[in-house]
């Protein structure tokens, strides 16, 4: 696994420092977990963003009214149950498939907006030469 060296440089760290880091490490990995339930693969875990319950495919954010030492099996399950899914994988290829069923529509889009773009142009030539005018003003005064 990997262990940090936040605050040590590599290129001089030694190897009694390396070890106590590592030592660290591993204290606070085992100090990461508040429950297990073996049998069902359940966990409960100090996470980076409070306490959670894991069943390796699915997270579950514990109510900040509970205590999580005080969870039960069933109270586990019931969470896991009724956490969201991770699928974020199958939405990214949702969207592609969706975007590129727009992609006709999408053109007729661009059309309208080149004409807009051109619009444009002619008006910030106008502003362009509006500008220039004061600064020549300022220049000769």
């Amino acid at each position: 696994k990997f262990a940090s060296i936040k605050n040590d440089d590599p290129y001089t760290i030694t190897l009694e420092r390396a070890l106590e880091v590592i030592a660290e490490k591993k204290e606070a990995d085992a100090n990461r977990l508040i429950l297990d339930f073996p049998d069902d693969g359940i966990q409960v875990l100090r996470g980076r963003y409070g306490p959670y319950i894991t069943d390796k495919k699915k997270n579950a954010r514990i109510p900040k009214d509970r205590e999580p030492e005080s969870l039960t099996l069933e109270e586990c399950k019931k969470l896991i149950a009724e956490a969201p899914e991770r699928g974020r994988r199958g939405k990214k290829a949702a969207g592609k498939k969706a975007a590129s069923a727009k992609a006709p529509a999408k053109k007729k889009k661009t059309k309208k907006k080149k004409a807009a773009r051109k619009k444009a142009k002619k008006k910030t030539a106008k502003k362009a030469a509006s500008k220039k005018a004061p600064t020549r003003k300022v220049a000769g005064g």
